[in-house]
C-alpha cells in the first residue's frame, strides 16, 4: 500500500501534534513529589488529595471538552480549532509553571489552570481523527496505520520525560521550568500545524465533486406552471383559513426534531445490541483505569524507592518514566503488526492484558526485594509499559477497526455510535482510575502503594476477563475459516 505526499505530511504532523499534547502533560505527574514535599498548598496532611483532585478535574474537563469540540469540528474548520487548542494548552501549562516564579500558593489558581488545560487539550483527538478520516480511505485507516498513530501518546511521554529531566541536568532545580519548556513545545507544534497542515474543509470540497458542469446540473423547466399543473390546490387569501409559511416551517421543524431524537435513540439501542460492543466497552474502561493510574502516579512511586542502595531522585524518575513510555511505543507497534496479520483483536488483547496484570504485581514485588538490580528493574518497567499500553492503543486508536470487524455494515452512524459508546465508557475509566489512586494514597498511607498496584493489576485482569466471549468467538471463526 502506497501513500501520497499529502497523506504522509498529514500523518507525520498529526502524530507530532498529539505527541506534543502528551509532552505538555508530562510535567504534571513528574513534579508531584516536589510539590508534595515543599510547596503549599500540597505539602499539608491532605497533600495526596489536593494534588490528586487536580488530575481528576483535568480529566473531567477533558471528557467534557471531547463532546464540545467534537461538535465544533463539524461546524468549523478543524485546523483552526486544533491550532487554538495547541496554543491554549501551551499557555495554561506555562502559567501553571509560572506559579513557581510568582510564588503562587492559591489552590484555586492551580485548579483553574488544570481545568482550562483539560478543555484545551480536548481539541486534539477529535480534530486529528477527523483529519485522518478525511485524508485516508477506510481501507487505509483499518490497516496498521491507525494503531501506529496511537503510539504517539507514549512517544510523547518519552519526549516529555526526557525534556523535563534536562531542566535539572542544566542546573535549573526550580519545578516550574519543565512546564515552561513543555508548554513551548505544544505551542510551537500549533504554529507549525497552522502553516503546513492542510485544512479539512478544503479536503472535503476536493473529495466531493461539485456540480459546476452545466450538464451535471438538474434540468429545470422554465415554463410557468399554474397551481393545477404542480398538483397543488389554489390557496385562498384568507389568513385565518390558510396556514402561513412560518407556521408550516415551525411545525415541520418540531416534527423533524422529534424524529431526529427518535432516530438517535434507535441508533444508540442498535449499537448496544451489536455483538461485542458491550464487551469492548467494559474492556476499555478497565484498561484505561489501570493505565491512567500509572500515568499519573508512577513517577511519584518511583521517588519512594531505593535501588542498589541509591534512592531514585527526580531525574532518574523521569528517565524511568520515559522507559515506561518507550515500552508503550514498542508494544503498540508489535501488537498492531500481530493483529494486522491475524485479525484476532480479542485474543491478542486478552493475552497481553493478562500478562500486564501479572507484570504489575511482579514489578511492585521486585521493587521491595533486597538486592534489587537496577538493570532488572528497568527491564520490568519497560515490560510494564509494553504490556499495559499495547491493548490500550489497540482499543482506542484501533477501535474503528474492531467495530468495523464486528459490524460489517455501511451504516456510518451506527459504526460511529458504537465507537462513541466504547470511547465514552473508556473515558469514565480514565477518570475513575487516578481518582481511586488518590483516595487510596490519602486514606491508607501505610498500604497505599500496595493497594494502588493491586488496583491496577486487578483492572488489567478484569479487562482480560470481559473479552473471554470474544476470544471464544474468534477462535471458533478462525477454525471454521480454515476447515
Amino acid at each position: 500500500m502506497t501513500f501520497s505526499s499529502t497523506q504522509i505530511r498529514v500523518f507525520v504532523l498529526a502524530y507530532l501534534t498529539y505527541l506534543g499534547f502528551f509532552v505538555s502533560r508530562s510535567p504534571y505527574s513528574l513534579v508531584k513529589t516536589t510539590l508534595l514535599k515543599s510547596w503549599e498548598p500540597f505539602n499539608g496532611e491532605d497533600g495526596w488529595l489536593t494534588i490528586g483532585m487536580l488530575d481528576t478535574a483535568f480529566l473531567i474537563a477533558y471528557a467534557m471538552g471531547l463532546f464540545i469540540f467534537g461538535f465544533l469540528c463539524e461546524k468549523l474548520e478543524s485546523l483552526y480549532v486544533l491550532v487554538m487548542g495547541c496554543l491554549a494548552s501551551g499557555v495554561t501549562t506555562i502559567f501553571y509553571g509560572l506559579a513557581d516564579f510568582w510564588d503562587v500558593h492559591s489552590y484555586w489558581y492551580f485548579m483553574m489552570m488544570r481545568i482550562a488545560c483539560g478543555f484545551a487539550e480536548a481539541t486534539g483527538w477529535p480534530t486529528l481523527i477527523k483529519m485522518m478520516d478525511l485524508y485516508f480511505s477506510k481501507e487505509e485507516r483499518l490497516d496498521f496505520i491507525m494503531v501506529a498513530f496511537g503510539s504517539c501518546k507514549f512517544a510523547g511521554t518519552v519526549a516529555g520525560s526526557i525534556l523535563s529531566s534536562f531542566c535539572q541536568v542544566f542546573g535549573t532545580d526550580s519545578w516550574g521550568y519543565p512546564f515552561i519548556w513543555c508548554g513551548l513545545v505544544i505551542m510551537t507544534v500549533g504554529v507549525v500545524d497552522f502553516f503546513f497542515l492542510p485544512p479539512t474543509k478544503g479536503q472535503a470540497a476536493e473529495t466531493q465533486p461539485l456540480l459546476s458542469d452545466p450538464a451535471q446540473l438538474p434540468k429545470s423547466d422554465t415554463t410557468p406552471k399554474t397551481p393545477s399543473d404542480t398538483g397543488q390546490a389554489e390557496t385562498t387569501s384568507d389568513s385565518d383559513t390558510a396556514p402561513t409559511s412560518n407556521t408550516v416551517s415551525s411545525q415541520e421543524a418540531i416534527k423533524d426534531a422529534g424524529e431526529g431524537e427518535t432516530k438517535t435513540l434507535n441508533v444508540f439501542l442498535r449499537a448496544l445490541q451489536l455483538p461485542g460492543i458491550i464487551d469492548y466497552s467494559i474492556h476499555l474502561f478497565f484498561i484505561k483505569l489501570g493505565v491512567y493510574v500509572i500515568v499519573y502516579w508512577l513517577p511519584a512511586w518511583l521517588e519512594t524507592l531505593t535501588i542498589q542502595g541509591t534512592g531514585i531522585d527526580y531525574q532518574l524518575a523521569c528517565y524511568l518514566n520515559a522507559v515506561w513510555g518507550l515500552g508503550g511505543v514498542i508494544g503498540t507497534l508489535l501488537l498492531g503488526l500481530i493483529v494486522q496479520k491475524t485479525k484476532l483483536y480479542g485474543v491478542c488483547s486478552f493475552i497481553v492484558s493478562v500478562i500486564a496484570g501479572a507484570v504489575v504485581l511482579v514489578t511492585f514485588w521486585y521493587s521491595g526485594v533486597a538486592g534489587t538490580l537496577m538493570s532488572v528493574f528497568i527491564l520490568l518497567i519497560l515490560l510494564l509499559g509494553l504490556t499495559q499500553n499495547a491493548p490500550y492503543a489497540l482499543s482506542s486508536a484501533g477501535m474503528p477497526s474492531v467495530v468495523n470487524k464486528l459490524t460489517p455494515t455501511e451504516d456510518t452512524k451506527l459504526v460511529g455510535m458504537a465507537t462513541g459508546i466504547i470511547d465514552g465508557l473508556g473515558s469514565l475509566g480514565a477518570i475513575f482510575g487516578p481518582f481511586s489512586g488518590t483516595l487510596l494514597l490519602q486514606y491508607s498511607p501505610s498500604q497505599g502503594w500496595y493497594l494502588v498496584f493491586l488496583l491496577v493489576s486487578v483492572s488489567m485482569f478484569v479487562a482480560a476477563a470481559v473479552l473471554i466471549r470474544q476470544v471464544i468467538r474468534e477462535i471458533r471463526d478462525a477454525r471454521e475459516s480454515t476447515s
